[in-house]
């Protein structure tokens, strides 16, 4: 098959894949980029913001490390307090004979212990021995506390006695003579404050005796009190000359009570001895702030020892620890580095979608210039050819004429000779319309003013059609025609234009096959039908398949002659084929033939017609009236005219029409005009004077050699036939016929 072109548009959309795509390249770097420097600017702000941290955390721990210092300092600086409240009592004592309860109250009540935190009291235990017990039990029971005793009764050898405590609580009278050398957690400091002479302080204790509202862990720090006047230089010494012990009671919460100061956004947890176990821990001293921070917690851990007993301090920062303004701080550096990532990207991808529109527009400029070219070229071609097969019938045109010129001198012209010239002369213009209409065609597809009307279409009379126009025309050449004609298939389709499409896909068959065979059929394919042409003509190449669709080219080494045309029957085939919603597919082997196939929706069978009395009248009745600016044209039409038996009047302006419309009157059924006529009046134009002028409307053909989109819509709204020039006898005579 031959008659199969493309336009150097398809060489051009080669030549455009072939070229790198650097606008695809920008596009994907527009989106990658950004990214890039989006992570790099993120992890820069992060660099900042790391060594920002690490600076205030480097101020955070030493302002940390100093608040321990503070903190175990005060620590210690109220428990050598406690020790210099113990000491100065037992000066009372050292220097009196004997210190009476009054004395001892007296005296506790001038050192204001109460103004030392978590210190409870102070008390004095006296040891009473065997030999005396009774006659201590006595003296102290007519000093008013007639329940006294010295507890546990009956107990062999010395015992002490709680004697004295002040300030005196509610539960006082309840611990009055208690023995706290019996009890485990005393015994072991008041031993050793009674073998060195100086402090010691008693493992953890309850202290519900001291204050009855608050049952707390506290401590006794004990002093020994030896008898005046006796010997205390060696342990036996002091064990023998014992007399009691003062102690000073104080709860660990006291202790600890405010001595973060208002600053509190640390942690202080104290343990007993050196151990950091959740046996040996006494209480945790916070403010209990939670939440998270954006700097390390600090961690440290001190060592307080006072009268011979050890605690551990362990210090914690809180998450408040880090102040507002570094918390501040940090936060700006962290928001100005993700604002300043975040302009960074949005900047570059700003810049290279810049470029890339530039590149887009640069594209398109040359795709446009490029498309401008081709289609330069194209018209070249077209115009080298169409000269070409113009000129031939036009030429045999020229020379059939001056035959019957000079023929016409003779004084007799043999019939049989006129005859073969005027059928040569209708081949000439045959061959002259077919290149036009195709051209017409082409040009109606473009513009889209060609409507469709979809209908079902029974299959087996397309292809009936098909085998009674083709099979003789086969035959001739000594071709093999076989058509398959299924029944009860139906497409969906517009018949007129599905028609042209076979026949030119049939036409392209017979006329490219030299020998062999062609078959046409027709194959449902699930909800469509596929309209298949096999040949064993010339066949296409690869290269040259994607092109056949276009316009102005035809296959290369294929003989010229004005049978084959413009190369235009395929193009019109692939846009009629769009149009009516179907797909076109081609393929080939070249010296061995082709199979092209035309995909459309198959339809259900329509319900069958009812039948009603033939309209046997459907011929023109009516005059006509022809309006044309040429003279040449207005004469033929009319002698035409006159010899098919219709009455005829012919106008050259609008306003003969009017006036010869107007001597016709009712019987005028029929206007025939040019599109372009002079003085800038159209056809249209022409037809609405004429109905006004009658006041009805009459039947009208708008006949033009102007291919262009302008007179296709503008008949189309008018609801307008229009024909292209030239118009062949039958067609016209078949266009006035469908008039009724």
């Amino acid at each position: 098959m031959a008659n199969m072109l493309t336009s150097s548009p398809g060489a051009l959309n080669g030549a455009q894949k072939a070229r790198p795509s650097s606008l695809r390249r920008l596009r994907f770097f527009s989106y990658l980029l950004p990214c890039v420097v989006l992570g790099l600017a993120l992890a820069a702000a992060w660099y900042f913001w790391e060594r920002e941290r690490r600076e205030i955390e480097q101020v955070l721990q030493g302002e940390f490390e100093a608040r321990v210092r503070e903190t175990t300092s005060l620590f210690r600086e109220r428990m050598l307090a406690y020790e210099q409240a113990l000491r100065a009592t037992h000066g009372l004592f050292a220097t009196s004979e004997q210190v009476q309860r009054g004395d001892f109250q007296s005296f506790v009540a001038n050192l204001r212990i109460q103004n030392h935190a978590g210190l409870q009291g102070m008390g004095f235990a006296l040891i009473v021995p065997p030999n005396e017990r009774e006659r201590h039990i006595a003296s102290v029971r007519s000093q008013g506390f007639p329940a006294y005793t010295v507890q546990p009764p009956g107990e062999n050898g010395a015992s002490t006695s709680a004697l004295y405590f002040e300030p005196t609580g509610s539960t006082f009278l309840s611990t009055l003579g208690t023995d706290y050398f019996s009890e485990p957690s005393r015994r072991p400091a008041m031993e050793a404050a009674r073998d060195s002479g100086g402090i010691a302080i008693s493992n953890k204790v309850k202290l519900p005796e001291e204050d009855a509202a608050q049952v707390q862990a506290g401590y006794r720090m004990y002093l020994p009190v030896y008898k005046n006047g006796k010997p205390q230089s060696t342990v036996a010494e002091r064990r023998a000359n014992i007399a009691g012990w003062i102690y000073a009671a104080f709860s660990m919460d006291g202790l600890m009570d405010n001595i973060l100061g208002e600053r509190a956004n640390i942690t202080v947890e104290v343990y007993d001895g050196a151990g950091q176990g959740d046996d040996q821990l006494i209480d945790t001293y916070s403010d209990r702030v939670g939440g998270e921070s954006a700097v390390k917690l600090f961690y440290a851990t001190q060592q307080v020892e006072v009268g011979g007993y050890g605690w551990t301090l362990t210090a914690r920062s809180l998450p408040n620890f880090t102040t507002a303004i570094a918390i501040s701080k940090l936060q700006l550096v962290a928001r100005l580095g993700a604002a300043a990532s975040v302009m960074l990207a949005l900047l570059t991808w700003f810049v290279l979608r810049r470029r890339m529109r530039a590149l887009s527009a640069a594209e398109s400029l040359r795709t446009a210039k490029e498309h401008a070219e081709a289609a330069s070229r194209a018209k070249s071609q077209f115009l080298a050819v169409a000269s070409h097969d113009l000129r031939q019938p036009i030429q045999a045109l020229s020379l059939f004429v001056a035959t019957l010129q000079a023929m016409a001198g003779r004084e007799q012209i043999p019939g049989g000779e006129v005859g073969h010239i005027a059928k040569r002369l209708q081949l000439a213009l045959n061959g002259l319309g077919r290149l036009l209409n195709g051209l017409f065609d082409l040009s109606r597809l473009d513009s889209g003013t060609v409507e469709v009307a979809r209908r079902p279409v029974e299959v087996a009379g397309l292809l009936a059609d098909l085998s009674n126009a083709f099979a003789g025309p086969a035959a001739a050449k000594g071709l093999g025609f076989k058509v398959l004609a299924p029944r009860g298939l139906w497409v969906d389709s517009d018949p007129l234009v599905l028609a042209r499409v076979l026949s030119n896909l049939a036409a392209n068959a017979v006329r490219y096959t030299d020998q062999g065979r062609i078959l046409i059929a027709c194959r449902p394919r699930g909800g469509a039908l596929e309209f298949q042409f096999f040949d064993t003509g010339i066949g296409i190449a690869d290269e040259e398949r994607a092109r056949i669709f276009g316009e102005f080219y035809q296959v290369p080494n294929v003989a010229r002659d004005r049978e084959h045309g413009l190369g235009l029957g395929l193009a019109i085939v692939s846009r009629s084929v769009q149009l009516l919603g179907g797909q076109i597919k081609v393929r080939s082997t070249p010296g061995k033939g082709s199979v092209f196939s035309v995909t459309l929706p198959r339809a259900p069978a329509p319900e069958p017609l009812a039948s009603g009395p033939a309209d046997l009248d459907d011929h023109f009745i009516g005059s006509v009236l022809v309006v044309d600016d040429d003279p040449e044209l207005r004469e033929s039409m009319q002698r035409l005219l006159d010899a098919w038996g219709h009455p005829v009047r012919v106008a050259a302006t609008l306003e003969e029409a009017v006036e010869a419309a107007a001597a016709q009157g009712d019987s005028l059924s029929l206007v025939l005009t040019d599109y372009q006529l002079g003085a800038g009046v159209t056809g249209i134009q022409v037809v609405e004077a004429v109905e006004r002028r009658l006041a009805r409307q009459v039947s009208a053909v708008i006949i033009t050699g102007d291919t262009s989109a302008e007179p296709i819509a503008e008949a189309a709204r008018h609801g307008l036939r229009l024909v292209y020039k030239p118009v062949e006898p039958r067609v016209l005579a078949a266009l006035i016929k469908s008039i009724q």
